[in-house]
């Protein structure tokens, strides 16, 4: 039986009535007898079940109607039920009054008004009246009352006769038709709340509705959830200080209200409802800060498609020479860190291979890793690819603009091939980006706060350059805050071997050999293009072999028209001045001072003896008292200012010379104020 239908009959003689009614139309409702406070009960327990519509009678029917929340349809009186409650009535008295609800005694009004009776009619609207208003009319003569339930237990008392009105099968018919209605209305209701609701819930924003009283009319589950709803009533008990308000209460549209909520924020764009100009409420949409931050990375993930990906790791790096070793260990250490790191290296020694690793080791790993080459563009193209541009912001721009790089790699790593070739006024607009974190579009005003971690490489000397006035000393800080120098690969002659093999099994499954002559003139080479230039002398070599041999010959005419290197200005094979000769009596010094008790006379490094206990002039020229390590720091700044003098400035050469790297030689001569 569906019970979205149900009767609630106040008598005996009802209850008969609409039984004849819905079996003749075949129909199966439930039908439950009971008054007042029962029936409120009975209908809250079946509108807990799916209770849609209740059918009810007079004074009961107007009670369940001020107090349950689903439409409550009234078995009318009407002249019909008067009639045969009269003329029942007047078998017994002619003294007839009517007392009961305003539904009874209209029908009753009906009546009089067509057959001319003379009947009293009192109307009640609370149960408290009824037995007054009996009393009232029995001291005036009347013997017979017409009324409900409630009428027919006052009569009792009160030892009159009472007629229950019987029900018209008339008016029965009516509200079964009546509540059919209310339950096909209720039904398209339900579908299109349901509809609606799953539109408000498929999304990915929080909405909320209100009124312009400020009372919330809907929230959606994205909503409950951000506010951990627990059924408030009033908008400010869940944001309060928003502006969602105002649009209710002055029809005022916000956009993007930045909230602080507890530790999250949250972005508030709220709009007012209008019918006919008149605001009835608002409508809000509720954004979590950190779900914006999400749907961007995905945004630019799209944008950036599977291009912008690093594909290489430090597992990739080929070699196991100590220097190729040390060169991993420290970038592997610098991955963890989130500074910039400038990589310094000849031209293919592998520096984008070590930028891509660092990323891959990084915690910005599976963000975006965007990589430009510097030198490949003119100024105004890289300034373009770099900060993006807005539409229209220059003669032959794309209609729908373009997204720079910095935006692009947000979140992730942006890696600056051949740094050193950028222009100065670029260089300008990089130090910004770095500085503030911030990039602005050419041809916008508005800037976007961008997230990213930037490695830069190069194969100048970028010290010189900014000597030469064509680097920017501020930005060569701003980039070398870690500093990694790849060895070259005549630094390396040990990993060569592995390296042939290695390209050779990448570059052909033929089985190709060498012999121990080819390898030892391959070691010998200087490899003036590194790893890029022995890469593609294998590949030469794999293709013109014929018998799967490289021979030492073949080897050798691949390699003797290559001449890139330009030769040594110095070798240093002058003779010893008097002052080396004191810089390096001052090293053996440093290095073990106790040796010089060990002899007596030394032979010097232009063939002469001296006595060892003649100290060089070097040493004299020291304080006495001197504690040994401020001893030891100043005959170390002697010795790189003599180099310095010896090598007429070239600090490539001053490193090579001393056997440091040019960013340990550079942090030297910044300490001992020699620059």
């Amino acid at each position: 039986m569906d019970n979205e239908i149900i009767i609630i009959s106040t008598t005996a003689a009802v209850t008969r009535k609409v039984k004849e009614v819905i079996e003749s139309r075949e129909m199966d409702f439930p039908i439950i007898e009971a008054t007042m406070e029962n029936a409120l009960e009975i209908s809250n327990r079946e509108i807990s079940r799916g209770t849609k519509v209740i059918i009810c009678r007079g004074g009961t029917a107007t009670y369940l109607r001020e107090r349950v929340d689903v439409p409550v349809i009234d078995i009318r009186h009407g002249f019909i039920d008067i009639y045969y409650s009269v003329k029942q009535a007047k078998q017994i008295s002619e003294h007839i009054g009517v007392v009961g609800y305003s539904n009874l005694c209209d029908a009753a009004s009906d009546y009089v008004d067509i057959m001319g009776d003379d009947i009293p009619i009192s109307i009640v609207d609370t149960d408290d009246e009824i037995e007054k208003r009996l009393i009232e009319q029995k001291e005036k003569g009347i013997e017979v009352f017409i009324g409900g339930f409630q009428l027919f237990e006052a009569a009792k008392r009160n030892g009159v006769t009472h007629i229950m009105g019987e029900a018209d099968p008339v008016a029965i018919n009516k509200s079964i038709d009546e509540a059919l209605h209310y339950l096909k209305i209720e039904h398209e209701r339900r579908e299109k709340f349901e509809t609606i609701n799953a539109i408000l819930n498929c999304t990915s924003d929080g909405i909320i509705a209100i009124e312009n009283s400020g009372k919330i009319l809907h929230i959606n589950e994205i909503a409950k959830k951000i506010f951990a709803y627990n059924n408030a009533k009033h908008i400010n008990e869940i944001i309060p200080n928003s502006k969602l308000l105002d649009s209710a209460m002055h029809g005022v549209e916000h956009f993007n209200d930045f909230i602080k909520f507890g530790s999250d924020a949250i972005v508030v764009s709220s709009v007012p409802i209008k019918i006919e100009d008149k605001t009835i409420g608002a409508v809000a949409t509720i954004q979590e800060e950190i779900k914006i931050q999400s749907i961007d990375r995905e945004i630019r993930k799209k944008q950036l498609g599977d291009g912008y990906v690093a594909k290489k790791t430090f597992k990739d790096i080929v070699g196991s020479s100590q220097e190729i070793n040390q060169a991993i260990r420290q970038a592997s250490r610098y991955a963890k860190s989130e500074s910039t790191v400038l990589i310094y290296g000849e031209t293919g020694t592998g520096k984008e291979i070590f930028a891509q690793s660092i990323h891959n080791y990084s915690r910005r790993s599976n963000q975006p890793f965007v990589a430009i080459n510097c030198a490949a563009l003119p100024e105004a193209v890289l300034e373009s690819e770099l900060f993006g541009y807005v539409k229209g912001a220059f003669t032959g721009a794309s209609k729908e603009g373009k997204v720079g790089i910095f935006e692009l790699a947000h979140n992730g790593t942006v890696f600056l091939d051949e740094i050193g070739e950028i222009s100065t006024n670029v260089q300008v607009k990089l130090l910004r980006v770095i500085q503030e974190k911030e990039v602005s579009r050419i041809g916008d005003d508005k800037v976007t706060p961008i997230d990213v971690r930037i490695l830069a490489a190069t194969n100048k000397n970028l010290i010189e350059e900014i000597h030469k006035k064509r680097f920017r000393e501020d930005l060569y800080f701003r980039l070398c805050v870690l500093e990694l120098e790849l060895p070259p690969l005549r630094d390396r002659k040990e990993d060569i071997k592995e390296l042939m093999m290695h390209f050779i099994d990448k570059k052909t499954i033929k089985r190709i050999k060498f012999p121990k002559k080819t390898i030892e003139l391959f070691e010998s080479y200087d490899w003036p293009g590194n790893i890029r230039q022995l890469s593609n002398v294998i590949e030469r070599l794999i293709v013109i072999s014929e018998d799967g041999v490289i021979s030492e010959k073949s080897a050798a005419d691949a390699l003797k028209d290559i001449k890139l290197r330009k030769p040594e200005e110095d070798k240093f094979d002058a003779p010893v001045t008097d002052m080396e000769l004191k810089l390096i009596r001052l090293i053996e010094n440093m290095l073990n001072r106790d040796s010089v008790d060990k002899c007596s006379h030394r032979e010097n490094y232009n063939g002469k003896v001296e006595d060892e206990t003649e100290e060089p002039k070097i040493f004299s020229d020291f304080e006495e008292g001197l504690d040994m390590d401020k001893y030891l720091e100043k005959g170390e700044a002697e010795i790189i200012k003599a180099a310095i003098e010896k090598c007429s400035g070239n600090r490539e050469r001053v490193a090579a010379y001393l056997g440091i790297s040019k960013a340990t030689l550079w942090r030297k001569m910044k300490k001992f104020d020699l620059l």
